[in-house]
Protein backbone atom coordinates (compact mmCIF):
# COMPACT_ATOMS: atom_id res chain seq x y z
CA UNK A 1 0.00 0.00 0.00
CA UNK A 2 1.55 3.05 -1.05
CA UNK A 3 0.45 5.67 1.84
CA UNK A 4 1.30 2.89 4.44
CA UNK A 5 5.03 3.09 3.04
CA UNK A 6 5.03 6.68 2.57
CA UNK A 7 3.87 7.19 6.33
CA UNK A 8 7.13 4.60 7.01
CA UNK A 9 9.33 6.78 5.10
CA UNK A 10 8.13 9.96 6.48
CA UNK A 11 8.73 8.42 10.49
CA UNK A 12 11.84 6.84 9.26
CA UNK A 13 10.73 3.39 10.73
CA UNK A 14 9.65 0.24 9.11
CA UNK A 15 6.41 -1.91 8.33
CA UNK A 16 4.77 -4.25 6.18
CA UNK A 17 0.62 -4.51 5.43
CA UNK A 18 -1.45 -6.84 4.29
CA UNK A 19 -4.97 -7.84 3.76
CA UNK A 20 -6.05 -10.43 6.33
CA UNK A 21 -9.58 -11.34 5.11
CA UNK A 22 -11.63 -10.70 1.97
CA UNK A 23 -13.69 -13.36 0.58
CA UNK A 24 -14.67 -11.36 -2.28
CA UNK A 25 -13.65 -9.19 -5.38
CA UNK A 26 -10.37 -8.11 -6.26
CA UNK A 27 -7.33 -9.33 -3.86
CA UNK A 28 -9.34 -11.26 -1.94
CA UNK A 29 -8.35 -14.03 0.16
CA UNK A 30 -8.62 -17.33 -0.83
CA UNK A 31 -8.60 -20.39 1.16
CA UNK A 32 -8.57 -18.03 4.94
CA UNK A 33 -11.93 -18.60 6.34
CA UNK A 34 -13.92 -16.48 9.20
CA UNK A 35 -12.51 -18.81 11.79
CA UNK A 36 -8.71 -18.53 10.60
CA UNK A 37 -9.27 -14.47 10.27
CA UNK A 38 -11.10 -14.10 13.56
CA UNK A 39 -8.12 -16.13 15.34
CA UNK A 40 -5.49 -13.87 13.69
CA UNK A 41 -7.65 -10.64 14.42
CA UNK A 42 -7.96 -11.39 18.24
CA UNK A 43 -3.89 -12.48 18.52
CA UNK A 44 -3.16 -9.16 16.74
CA UNK A 45 -5.17 -7.11 18.69
CA UNK A 46 -2.98 -8.33 21.85
CA UNK A 47 -0.11 -7.30 19.91
CA UNK A 48 1.49 -3.48 20.37
CA UNK A 49 2.98 -4.03 17.06
CA UNK A 50 0.26 -4.98 15.40
CA UNK A 51 -2.94 -2.69 13.99
CA UNK A 52 -5.90 -2.91 11.95
CA UNK A 53 -7.97 -1.72 9.59
CA UNK A 54 -11.67 -2.32 8.59
CA UNK A 55 -12.52 -0.93 5.27
CA UNK A 56 -16.13 -0.38 5.10
CA UNK A 57 -18.55 2.50 3.44
CA UNK A 58 -15.63 4.57 1.68
CA UNK A 59 -13.95 4.79 5.67
CA UNK A 60 -11.84 3.37 8.00
CA UNK A 61 -12.55 1.66 10.99
CA UNK A 62 -10.16 0.67 13.12
CA UNK A 63 -10.53 -2.44 15.11
CA UNK A 64 -9.44 -1.91 19.13
CA UNK A 65 -10.20 -4.52 20.88
CA UNK A 66 -12.60 -7.41 21.32
CA UNK A 67 -14.73 -9.23 23.79
CA UNK A 68 -15.04 -12.85 23.76
CA UNK A 69 -18.74 -13.84 25.68
CA UNK A 70 -19.84 -17.50 26.53
CA UNK A 71 -23.26 -18.40 25.13
CA UNK A 72 -24.36 -19.98 28.23
CA UNK A 73 -23.83 -18.03 31.32
CA UNK A 74 -22.72 -21.17 33.36
CA UNK A 75 -19.75 -21.25 31.81
CA UNK A 76 -18.88 -17.58 32.24
CA UNK A 77 -16.24 -18.01 34.88
CA UNK A 78 -14.88 -21.23 34.01
CA UNK A 79 -11.68 -20.67 32.36
CA UNK A 80 -11.30 -20.54 28.40
CA UNK A 81 -13.55 -22.17 26.41
CA UNK A 82 -13.82 -23.63 22.73
CA UNK A 83 -14.49 -20.83 19.75
CA UNK A 84 -17.89 -22.29 18.83
CA UNK A 85 -19.24 -21.82 21.93
CA UNK A 86 -17.95 -18.44 22.21
CA UNK A 87 -19.43 -15.15 20.94
CA UNK A 88 -16.77 -12.53 19.96
CA UNK A 89 -17.97 -8.60 19.84
CA UNK A 90 -15.22 -6.49 18.09
CA UNK A 91 -14.57 -2.87 19.20
CA UNK A 92 -14.48 -0.57 16.29
CA UNK A 93 -12.79 3.23 16.04
CA UNK A 94 -15.46 5.57 14.13
CA UNK A 95 -13.83 8.40 12.10
CA UNK A 96 -16.93 10.24 11.80
CA UNK A 97 -17.77 13.07 14.36
CA UNK A 98 -21.47 12.28 12.99
CA UNK A 99 -21.10 8.62 15.28
CA UNK A 100 -20.15 7.78 18.37
CA UNK A 101 -16.27 7.34 18.87
CA UNK A 102 -15.97 3.47 19.58
CA UNK A 103 -19.25 0.76 18.04
CA UNK A 104 -19.05 -2.62 19.89
CA UNK A 105 -20.23 -5.42 16.40
CA UNK A 106 -21.02 -8.66 16.69
CA UNK A 107 -18.05 -10.88 14.66
CA UNK A 108 -20.72 -12.78 12.63
CA UNK A 109 -22.53 -9.04 11.71
CA UNK A 110 -18.69 -8.21 10.21
CA UNK A 111 -18.65 -11.46 8.09
CA UNK A 112 -21.56 -10.52 6.54
CA UNK A 113 -21.14 -7.61 5.73
CA UNK A 114 -17.95 -8.51 3.85
CA UNK A 115 -19.73 -12.09 2.45
CA UNK A 116 -22.70 -9.45 1.07
CA UNK A 117 -21.94 -8.88 -2.90
CA UNK A 118 -23.29 -5.81 -4.94
CA UNK A 119 -26.08 -4.47 -5.04
CA UNK A 120 -26.92 -5.69 -1.71
CA UNK A 121 -24.93 -4.99 1.69
CA UNK A 122 -25.45 -4.22 5.48
CA UNK A 123 -24.65 -1.23 7.01
CA UNK A 124 -22.34 -2.08 9.87
CA UNK A 125 -23.87 1.48 11.72
CA UNK A 126 -26.82 0.41 11.54
CA UNK A 127 -27.15 -3.76 11.83
CA UNK A 128 -30.63 -3.49 12.48
CA UNK A 129 -31.59 -2.72 9.43
CA UNK A 130 -30.90 -5.79 7.66
CA UNK A 131 -29.46 -6.38 4.53
CA UNK A 132 -30.31 -3.56 2.04
CA UNK A 133 -30.16 -3.03 -1.82
CA UNK A 134 -28.00 -0.33 -3.67
CA UNK A 135 -29.48 1.76 -6.44
CA UNK A 136 -26.63 0.18 -8.95
CA UNK A 137 -26.05 -1.59 -12.24
CA UNK A 138 -23.04 -3.27 -11.00
CA UNK A 139 -23.56 -6.78 -10.03
CA UNK A 140 -21.13 -9.25 -7.62
CA UNK A 141 -17.79 -8.07 -6.01
CA UNK A 142 -17.04 -6.33 -3.00
CA UNK A 143 -14.45 -3.71 -1.28
CA UNK A 144 -15.21 -4.00 2.08
CA UNK A 145 -11.85 -6.39 3.95
CA UNK A 146 -9.43 -6.25 6.80
CA UNK A 147 -6.30 -4.65 6.28
CA UNK A 148 -3.24 -5.80 8.76
CA UNK A 149 -0.54 -3.70 9.61
CA UNK A 150 2.37 -4.38 11.76
CA UNK A 151 5.75 -2.60 12.70
CA UNK A 152 9.04 -4.88 11.71
CA UNK A 153 11.78 -5.32 13.94
CA UNK A 154 15.01 -5.62 11.82
CA UNK A 155 17.00 -6.58 15.20
CA UNK A 156 14.99 -9.96 15.39
CA UNK A 157 15.38 -12.11 12.69
CA UNK A 158 14.45 -15.24 10.94
CA UNK A 159 15.83 -18.63 10.99
CA UNK A 160 17.09 -17.41 7.43
CA UNK A 161 19.46 -15.14 9.58
CA UNK A 162 21.21 -17.54 11.31
CA UNK A 163 22.84 -18.86 8.40
CA UNK A 164 24.12 -15.28 7.13
CA UNK A 165 25.83 -15.30 10.63
CA UNK A 166 27.22 -18.79 10.25
CA UNK A 167 28.92 -17.46 6.82
CA UNK A 168 30.41 -14.49 8.79
CA UNK A 169 31.54 -16.72 11.37
CA UNK A 170 32.81 -19.56 9.10
CA UNK A 171 34.57 -16.73 6.55
CA UNK A 172 36.16 -15.46 9.81
CA UNK A 173 37.59 -18.30 10.89
CA UNK A 174 38.56 -19.52 7.61
CA UNK A 175 40.70 -16.11 7.13
CA UNK A 176 41.67 -16.50 10.67
CA UNK A 177 43.36 -20.00 9.84
CA UNK A 178 44.75 -18.69 6.27
CA UNK A 179 46.92 -15.52 8.21
CA UNK A 180 47.41 -18.01 11.09
CA UNK A 181 51.24 -18.31 9.61
CA UNK A 182 51.23 -15.12 8.33
CA UNK A 183 50.84 -14.22 13.00
CA UNK A 184 53.21 -16.92 13.63
CA UNK A 185 56.07 -14.91 11.34
CA UNK A 186 55.25 -11.06 12.73
CA UNK A 187 54.70 -12.13 16.39
CA UNK A 188 57.96 -14.33 15.97
CA UNK A 189 59.33 -11.72 14.60
CA UNK A 190 58.09 -9.07 17.27
CA UNK A 191 59.64 -11.25 19.95
CA UNK A 192 62.89 -11.44 18.34
CA UNK A 193 62.91 -7.68 18.06
CA UNK A 194 62.50 -7.85 21.46
CA UNK A 195 64.56 -9.94 22.14
CA UNK A 196 67.29 -7.31 20.46
CA UNK A 197 66.14 -5.06 22.30
CA UNK A 198 66.37 -6.93 25.63
CA UNK A 199 69.90 -8.02 24.75
CA UNK A 200 70.84 -4.23 24.11
CA UNK A 201 69.40 -3.18 26.84
CA UNK A 202 71.37 -5.62 29.08
CA UNK A 203 74.64 -4.93 26.64
CA UNK A 204 74.13 -0.56 27.70
CA UNK A 205 73.58 -1.67 31.26
CA UNK A 206 76.52 -4.07 31.39
CA UNK A 207 78.73 -1.19 30.05
CA UNK A 208 77.42 1.84 31.86
CA UNK A 209 78.13 -0.88 34.77
CA UNK A 210 81.67 -1.16 33.55
CA UNK A 211 81.95 2.73 32.84
CA UNK A 212 80.59 3.56 36.56
CA UNK A 213 82.85 0.84 38.27
CA UNK A 214 85.84 2.06 36.20
CA UNK A 215 84.99 6.12 37.45
CA UNK A 216 84.57 4.71 40.64
CA UNK A 217 88.07 2.65 41.01
CA UNK A 218 89.63 5.71 39.19
CA UNK A 219 88.28 8.35 41.91
CA UNK A 220 89.59 5.51 44.76
CA UNK A 221 92.80 5.95 43.28
CA UNK A 222 93.46 8.91 42.32
CA UNK A 223 95.02 11.63 45.44
CA UNK A 224 93.19 14.31 43.96
CA UNK A 225 89.94 12.61 45.68
CA UNK A 226 91.51 12.18 49.04
CA UNK A 227 92.40 16.16 49.00
CA UNK A 228 89.13 16.88 48.25
CA UNK A 229 87.59 15.03 50.92
CA UNK A 230 90.43 16.48 53.61
CA UNK A 231 89.81 19.77 52.05
CA UNK A 232 85.82 19.45 52.43
CA UNK A 233 86.21 18.34 56.52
Amino acid sequence: MRWFRQINDNFRVRGCSYILYKPHGKHKTAGETAEGALMKLTQGLKDESMAYIYHCQNHYFCPVGFDATPLKAAKAYRGPSPTNEMEYWILIGEPSRKHPAIHCKKWMDIVTDLNTQNPEYLDIRHTERGIQRRKTKKVGGNLHCIMAFQRVNWQKLGPWALNLENLRHDFGTERSHRGAPEDAEASSKRLAQLGRSHSMGSQRDGSWRRLSHTAEFRQRSSPDSDLEEDAAD
